[in-house]
């Protein structure tokens, strides 16, 4: 059996969050777009990084369950913000 620290994250992930709880955007650090500024700037091919600068945009449906998954991750591996459901967050506590 093969093992994935991914598929780990997310089911830690899933443990403290309800996925329905969760919202579909993906936080953007900036850092990719900036790759992708650099390179234009000097017309180096990259593809793949500027695909998944897209990606970012794309997760941004606000049904997209695949977004709540990646941001969920992105949470786990890297720190980056988790944002809520616009419902999730005016219900009180």
């Amino acid at each position: 059996m093969i093992r994935s620290w991914l598929v780990e994250l997310m089911e830690r992930g899933l443990r403290e969050h309800k996925l329905e709880d969760l919202s579909s955007y993906v936080e953007d650090t900036r850092e990719v777009k900036w790759i992708i500024e650099y390179a234009l700037e000097r017309e180096a091919w990259i593809p793949v990084i500027a695909e998944s600068e897209l990606a970012l945009y794309r997760y941004r449906d606000p049904d997209s369950v695949a977004a709540k998954a990646v941001a969920l991750m992105r949470h786990g591996f890297g720190g980056h913000t988790l944002h809520l459901e616009e419902h999730e967050r005016e219900r009180p506590r």
